[in-house]
């Protein structure tokens, strides 16, 4: 019976002595020297046998086998490898689907050989066993020494080949514009079987938009474009990729790709940047609150003397008191910057999370009946060193946040479990791994797009209407978690709501939690006590200056001013006799508050001292205060407030 035969093999004496056998016993006879020109014939080409040689170029012949039985209209043909390394390779025939194997050797003996397979493609019943060679003993003309060489070559062969496969890079080997090599990263990276990869345009394997970067990485002239993606990764499959051409020498038509994915990496660079430009944004937003609030504190004082003497009902007293609202108003932005940017004197104490989160969202509840709120806590108390008044208005902050993307209502869920965080996710944070809280507040609103997300937590960023928002609540936000040590990140597609992830360190030794005792509130509508001595007011703005000396003689006190650090040394040196308190300022441009501070202290240790900022108390004014500095007012402070707090250091 007339069969239509395929031979594949690179030696032409072979294609030629086996055609003109087949074709003489009546046969049909296609001929091809290599795997990658073998599978093209066989997009048009339906053999009912195909024999193949191992050892052929651009596609070995186990790989072409493989490929050859993925195809639907080449699932009945008759498989039969010839080959003089099969005794040197140690292969299950079988597993490539492979119906017979036939040794090379003299043309006589392997002409048999061959007949006789085509025989046995007569009877499908027949089928090869494991390692079962035809011609075998054929082979012993063979030279001993060629044969030893066959299998040194083999050997390194494999050796390479495992490197290749061992390789976290993908690499892929292209000639004359198809992929005739992929080893497992690659058809990983790829995302598609290795049979459909392998003849494949590189081009095709990529977006429409990267395919003119991969052309220009396959052009003959290598020399200008042997990398792309390096600024602008490619996408691939769902993840970056970098590719590296790397040209065969002596062979012009073959080109080996190196693709590396940089996904993780570039996770990772961007959430160093995105930690670096927040911490700028925070130096920048501290700035301007340590100024405005400089700025106040020269209004401050200035109406607290005006109103000292004035009652409701007398003439100006409520123009006063309105400017002084819009002053605490103003010190409250500058509070929620500084929470941002520096964080303010935080009370840590061991508390359950979970009773946080119940007492937040109930109050949230309470208030905001169109939102359905639900809570998923765990049974067992969740343990952190935290500051429970400023979690509670992070998380409160947040549920506004959430409630704002509702406008029609929706669910908002809040969940807390304990979670293990590695050294690869805690790393750009630069926090320690281990065990962590991970509070979620997910809410079923308009969702966030990927530039909002971007910069969410920025200082007066927002996305409300002008005159809705400030944009300093997420910053806030941001601000308070930093400085427990913790981790937010958020999460939100356009349409699909949003959720806030963070996480806080647990706590590693398990306590009874503490109760939160109520805050004293002293009444402001109480008259400042009275005093009697001399103080030193250091400070570099003149207008605080003449503030602070207009309260501080309304109190009573005799006052000394000194325009800057190396002043106030000066000024203290000439009256240290008499001077019983310093109201010294942080930060000055000839010398800091802290040098002042040890040069004084080192004279008169017993001298009292009162640090005045328009930062909050961490950094640097909480490193004086461990020194034994006496005590801490920020700017802006009235009257009563300076009173207070110069009782409190005087007693």
């Amino acid at each position: 019976m007339k069969k239509k035969i395929l031979v594949v093999d690179d030696n032409r004496m072979i294609l030629k002595f086996l055609s003109n056998l087949l074709e003489g016993k009546g046969h049909e006879v296609q001929t091809c020297e290599d795997g990658l020109s073998a599978l093209s014939l066989l997009t048009r080409y339906r053999p009912d046998i195909v024999f193949v040689d191992l050892i052929i170029p651009k596609i070995g012949g186990d790989k072409l086998c493989q490929i050859i039985r993925t195809m639907e209209h080449m699932r009945g043909c008759y498989l039969a490898i010839i080959s003089a390394a099969v005794a040197e390779m140690d292969l299950d025939f079988r597993e490539i689907g492979v119906n017979a194997c036939i040794a090379k050797g003299p043309f006589g003996q392997m002409g048999k050989h061959v007949l006789a397979a085509i025989e046995d493609a007569n009877d499908p019943s027949k089928s090869i066993t494991e390692h079962e060679i035809r011609g075998i003993a054929s082979m012993d003309g063979i030279p001993v020494y060629a044969r030893r060489m066959t299998k040194e070559l083999l050997g390194r062969n494999r050796h390479l080949e495992t490197i290749l496969e061992s390789m976290n890079e993908g690499i892929v080997e292209v000639y004359t514009g198809r992929v005739v090599y992929a080893n497992t990263a690659a058809v990983k990276l790829f995302g598609i079987p290795l049979e459909n990869l392998l003849s494949a345009e590189p081009r095709e394997l990529f977006n429409e938009a990267d395919r003119p970067r991969i052309e220009g990485l396959l052009e003959d002239d290598k020399g200008e474009r042997p990398t792309v993606g390096l600024t602008r990764p490619l996408e691939l499959n769902g993840r970056q990729v970098v590719i590296r051409s790397f040209p065969v020498k002596g062979e012009a038509d073959t080109t080996i790709l190196l693709i590396t994915d940089v996904t993780d990496q570039r996770n990772l660079e961007y959430q160093l940047q995105h930690v670096r430009r927040m911490d700028a944004i925070g130096n920048l937003a501290g700035g301007i609150a340590h100024n405005f609030n400089n700025l106040l504190m020269g209004i401050q004082g200035n109406i607290s003397i005006l109103i000292q003497d004035k009652s409701p009902g007398d003439s100006g007293y409520d123009e006063l008191a309105g400017m002084e609202r819009c002053i605490d108003s103003g010190a409250n932005l500058t509070r929620q910057l500084l929470s941002f940017a520096k964080g303010g004197r935080y009370s840590l104490d061991l508390l359950d999370v979970n009773s946080i989160i119940e007492a937040s969202t109930g109050m949230f509840a309470r208030t905001r009946k169109e939102i359905h709120v639900v809570c998923r806590l765990e049974e067992d108390p969740i343990m952190a060193e935290v500051d429970a008044a400023q979690i509670e208005l992070a998380l409160m902050d947040l549920y506004v946040n959430a409630w704002h993307a509702m406008s029609a209502g929706g669910t908002l869920t809040v969940s807390a479990s304990p979670i293990s965080l590695d050294d690869a996710f805690v790393k750009p944070y630069h926090l320690a791994a281990g065990r962590y809280v991970r509070i979620d507040v997910a809410d079923t609103g308009s969702g966030m797009d990927a530039k909002t997300i971007e910069r969410i937590f920025e200082p007066f960023y927002t996305t409300r209407p002008m005159g809705e928002g400030t944009g300093l609540g997420l910053a806030s936000v941001f601000g308070i978690i930093k400085r427990h040590h913790g981790i937010i990140k958020v999460d939100s597609k356009v349409g699909l709501g949003t959720t806030f992830s963070i996480y806080l360190p647990m706590a590693r030794i398990l306590e009874k939690p503490k109760t939160q005792d109520k805050l004293r509130v002293i009444s402001s509508d109480k008259l400042p006590k009275k005093g009697s001595g001399t103080i030193l007011v250091v400070d570099d703005e003149e207008y605080i200056l003449n503030a602070d000396k207009a309260m501080l003689n309304e109190l009573g006190y005799e006052v000394l001013l000194a325009g800057g650090g190396e002043e106030a040394l000066r000024v203290f040196e000439e009256n240290k006799d008499r001077i019983k308190l310093l109201i010294l300022d942080l930060i000055m441009p000839d010398l800091g508050g802290e040098i002042v501070y040890d040069r004084i202290k080192a004279v008169s240790p017993d001298v009292r001292v009162i640090l005045s900022s328009g930062y909050s108390i961490e950094g640097q004014a909480e490193s004086i205060l461990k020194k034994g500095c006496d005590g801490f007012i920020q700017k802006p402070y009235n009257l009563n407030q300076l009173a207070r707090k110069i009782e409190e250091i005087l007693s």
